[in-house]
């Protein structure tokens, strides 16, 4: 596995992953997540394709910048990160805030090489409306989450990280888990906690251009109208549901997971 930085403009570095050679796999972390998150699929998948996993400004080996915490500023960092590498196509992969990251690509720069789309778990908006009335953030929860944040941010993080999964994880992985998580300062933590909770997507994705896979965990907290919604709108999309998993399926049944990025990407005809 090979890993490097590089420079996306105004001194800002994002620090990345990647492995194995071919047609490439672009993957994006969740909220408060690293590439590390993707060792898995770094390793499960490099057989034939390039697997990259960037780390996101103020996330993990990045740079920790105080400053535009956002769905716009992480886009515009991934575009700049693709150009950098010279990268042609590719198919884009976003856990959780990385769809969004992913939506937001779409929203400034078009498809721009990207030949399809997996949404792992995450509805097009977390905020509890009509339409999504099981979504995970409501007023008070957005408060509470935010104060924890600011005052006890690692009891916090400890409370939130079985809650990505089906099953308890092992305390080895809790503690791996933590330590990537609790790297940026816990200001930059609550700042894209509240830019990713007001944000929404819905009309957005209508008629979205290029195939979408949503893998949702069958036992996840999000809500699966949220992840149906995705696949009514956009003009091709699938719904794929992972028996026994969570939030995290990609970690907890990875064979499966790896196996479905696989024919997805087959599909989509990408190229080396």
């Amino acid at each position: 596995m090979n890993s490097s930085t590089v420079d996306v403009g105004n001194g800002l570095q994002i620090y990345y992953e990647e492995q194995g050679a071919g047609p490439v796999i672009l993957l994006v972390h969740g909220m408060w997540g690293t590439s590390r998150f993707f060792r898995k699929q770094l390793e499960g998948l490099s057989d034939r394709y390039r697997v990259i996993a960037p780390d996101l400004r103020g996330h993990g080996r990045s740079s920790m910048t105080l400053d535009n915490q956002t769905m716009p500023a992480y886009a515009k960092d991934l575009r700049a990160f693709i150009e950098r590498l010279g990268l042609d196509e590719f198919v884009g992969v976003g856990w959780s805030m990385g769809a969004f990251v992913w939506w937001e690509y779409y929203r400034q720069f078009g498809v721009a090489g990207l030949r399809g789309l997996i949404d792992i778990d995450q509805p097009p908006s977390d905020w509890r409306s009509a339409q999504i009335p099981r979504g995970l953030i409501d007023l008070p929860a957005l408060r509470d989450w935010h104060y924890q944040l600011q005052t006890e941010r690692n009891a916090f993080m400890r409370q939130v990280i079985p809650m990505m999964f089906a099953r308890p994880p092992a305390e080895a992985d809790v503690e791996w888990m933590l330590d990537e998580m609790t790297r940026a300062p816990a200001v930059v933590s609550a700042a894209e906690m509240i830019d990713q909770s007001l944000r929404e997507y819905q009309e957005m994705l209508i008629d979205y251009p290029v195939p979408l896979l949503a893998c949702s965990g069958a036992e996840s907290a999000q809500p699966r109208e949220g992840m149906q919604m995705i696949v009514d709108r956009v003009r091709r999309g699938v719904l794929r549901v992972f028996q026994g998993c969570g939030h995290c399926l990609f970690l907890e049944d990875a064979p499966a997971f790896n196996r479905a990025v696989d024919e997805f990407a087959r599909e989509v005809a990408l190229r080396g």
